[in-house]
């Protein structure tokens, strides 16, 4: 049996079809979560804006026009969430501390040792925060250059100017070497 895309979920969806709305929730929400405790530095936040996000997509998915694919449109509606959670956080003057960042992503590269992984999330976190974004977004995401580009609003060639800068950053000031 063929899956139903994420486009099917949709229009079925804006016909009125509730249960269409929860595949794609379903399908789709542990991406949310993962790119929330990222982009957050907070992984206990991270569920708040993943509730958000879907509010906000429940709400959106009946204008929405199909000018990009819809798991794309959605982590930009996460992006965007995130980014008032920060600087709500930052008018709040609530504690950052980076210890409290708790999400563990897989970056690959044969990462075991866990000072080492701390390391990356660190330095991860340092990263100026559209450099964050395309490293979410590409190495832990997987998304091609073009999906990046879609989420974050920009072209390809900013994404992949972000990607080199953000791979300079990490091997230049963090030390850092991995395959980008």
């Amino acid at each position: 049996m063929q899956e139903t895309s994420d486009e099917q979920l949709v229009r079925a969806f804006q016909r009125g079809d509730e249960g269409a709305f929860e595949v794609f929730v379903k399908r789709h929400q542990d991406r949310v979560f993962r790119l929330a405790g990222l982009w957050l530095h907070d992984s206990s936040q991270a569920g708040d804006v993943l509730q958000e996000t879907l509010l906000r997509s429940y709400t959106g998915l009946g204008r929405y026009r199909f000018r990009a694919q819809p798991a794309t449109w959605l982590m930009r509606v996460c992006r965007n969430v995130c980014r008032e959670f920060n600087r709500r956080r930052r008018f709040d003057a609530l504690d950052t501390d980076s210890s409290a960042f708790s999400f563990a992503p897989d970056y690959g590269g044969g990462l075991d040792d866990d000072r080492e992984l701390e390391r990356l999330r660190s330095a991860v976190r340092r990263l100026p925060e559209r450099q964050q974004q395309v490293v979410g977004l590409r190495v832990l995401e997987e998304l091609s250059v073009e999906e990046t580009a879609q989420v974050m609003g920009c072209r390809p060639g900013t994404v992949k100017a972000h990607l080199h800068k953000a791979v300079n950053n990490l091997r230049n000031q963090f030390g850092l070497e991995f395959e980008a």
